[in-house]
């Protein structure tokens, strides 16, 4: 994919250039592994718990860290701090598709898409604000 101006797939091909994939996939799983630990007590209702936190984990991680960390590639990186948020959309509706998808398989079909339109929302605000304050440092 290339970054080209105007094209509806932009966000996603910055998104796929600088993602830290091993960082992203550690955080989620030690962010679900303490949402199951500290929810053990509630018996079966720790798994969606964790697997909800995982998701919202790997989301921010690898939003944040695309554009923190120097490994991604320079054009995506520099795309992401120009856009911060477009950028932030696509860790926005990973974190907030999963999320929803999880909660409407444990709870309610509305309450679900609701629960995950407000997750998207929180990441697209996190990222979108740490991508515009990371930007700024020129």
């Amino acid at each position: 994919m290339t970054l080209e101006r105007g094209s509806a797939f932009t966000p996603v091909a910055s998104a796929t250039m600088v993602w830290p994939w091993g960082l992203s996939l550690t955080g989620g799983a030690a962010g679900g592994a303490l949402f199951f630990l500290m929810n053990l007590s509630s018996g079966l209702g720790a798994l969606p718990t964790a697997l909800g936190a995982a998701v919202i984990f790997f989301a921010l991680f690898g939003g944040v860290g695309g554009v923190v960390s120097k490994n991604g590639d320079r054009r995506g990186r520099r795309w992401a701090t120009s856009y911060p948020f477009r950028y932030a959309a696509v860790p926005a509706v990973v974190g907030g598709a999963g999320y929803g998808i999880i909660s409407m398989v444990t709870g309610s079909i509305v309450g679900g898409m609701f629960l995950g339109l407000l997750v998207a929302a929180a990441i697209w605000v996190t990222v979108g604000l740490i991508a515009s304050v990371v930007g700024d440092k020129k």
